[in-house]
């Protein structure tokens, strides 16, 4: 089965990465109160039934699909259609423009959104890291062995002030490395293995499927990027505006329950993600058998393990004080 994807508006979705910069005059528009101040579903039918959720065609999102393909989002009177985004830093900004009514994206993403004043609301949990679903790789013939060689390096990440910077700069802190002795570069995931190949990054962070490619590249994995002060935290999920889910509670709370149950599904079987991955992607099917595969948790958004996110960004300095992540979670209830 092929899953409705819609491509019509990729391109504009791919544009509103540039929107980043918009997000405090749009902040203006977003309501103040937290997610607990949102007005409660009542049972009743969705306000809005149509949605169309941004998502990265990546193994990580497969619960939108896993959705889908079961059946449960029509179970609750909801027709969702996954809209590609070049990923979840161009997506939440999508959304917050109206292009979009949800987004799949990575926790700094809504903690950033929300802390310049845009309420952003978790919905739906994603994925959880693991010790061999994303690390850093060099070149085959690269005389980088260990954490410590990566002092006054150049690193690729897909996105500066996310997941792979701020892991990364977590694990260097943590092995006595100093984080700003290394130079952090934007590169997009496909170009990442042929730049080590050519020596114009001396490291970049990889996740699946691109990890997969590299390995059989024969690119070297120095240290894994979710181990030790990053081991199991919550990577990515799904948020909406505040503004949305305030004007839509029963909306939300049925989209939230049949996220809710494809997790469910997920944690018990991760293999359903192997299989639906080649019919949402252009990862083939051998491609599919062979990726490190995260962690899917049962159930809805972990305030508490979110908030993890907090501490490594304000190391960082990329937040000056800690986001009410309990305020932003959302349940189906």
């Amino acid at each position: 089965m092929r899953h409705r994807i819609a491509h019509t508006r990729t391109g504009r979705v791919i544009a509103a990465a540039s929107a980043v910069a918009l997000m405090t005059g749009l902040a203006a528009c977003s309501s103040d109160g937290g997610g607990d101040d949102a007005p409660a579903a009542d049972g009743g039918a969705p306000e809005t039934s149509e949605l169309l959720v941004g998502i990265v065609p990546v193994i990580d999102h497969a619960s939108v699909f896993v959705a889908i393909d079961q059946g449960f989002f029509e179970e609750e009177g909801l027709d969702v259609t996954a809209q590609p985004a070049q990923g979840g830093a161009a997506a939440v900004p999508a959304m917050i423009s109206g292009e979009m009514q949800a987004a799949f994206a990575t926790y700094p993403s809504f903690l950033l959104s929300e802390n310049s004043g845009i309420g952003i609301d978790i919905v739906a949990e994603g994925v959880r890291g693991t010790e061999e679903t994303a690390g850093v790789y060099v070149a085959p013939d690269s005389d980088i062995d260990a954490i410590a060689d990566l002092e006054g390096k150049k690193i690729a990440v897909n996105t500066l002030n996310n997941t792979g910077d701020l892991t990364i700069k977590t694990l260097l802190d943590d092995a006595g490395v100093d984080p700003d002795s290394v130079e952090f570069i934007e590169l997009a995931f496909p170009d990442m293995v042929p730049t080590l190949s050519s020596g114009g990054v001396d490291a970049a962070w990889l996740v699946e499927p691109f990890q997969t490619g590299g390995l059989e590249a024969g690119m070297k994995k120095v240290f894994s990027t979710y181990e030790g002060p990053t081991e199991g935290i919550p990577v990515s999920g799904v948020g909406m505006t505040r503004e949305f889910v305030e004007k839509n509670p029963n909306t939300v709370a049925a989209f939230s329950r049949a996220l809710a149950k494809a997790n469910d599904l997920l944690a018990e079987d991760p293999s359903l993600a192997v299989d639906l991955l080649p019919t949402y992607s252009e990862v083939s099917e051998e491609v599919a058998s062979k990726l490190q595969l995260p962690q899917w948790t049962a159930g809805g958004p972990d305030a508490e393990e979110i908030s993890r996110w907090n501490q490594l960004m304000e190391d960082q300095g990329v937040l000056s004080a800690p986001v009410d992540v309990e305020s932003m979670v959302r349940t189906g209830d």
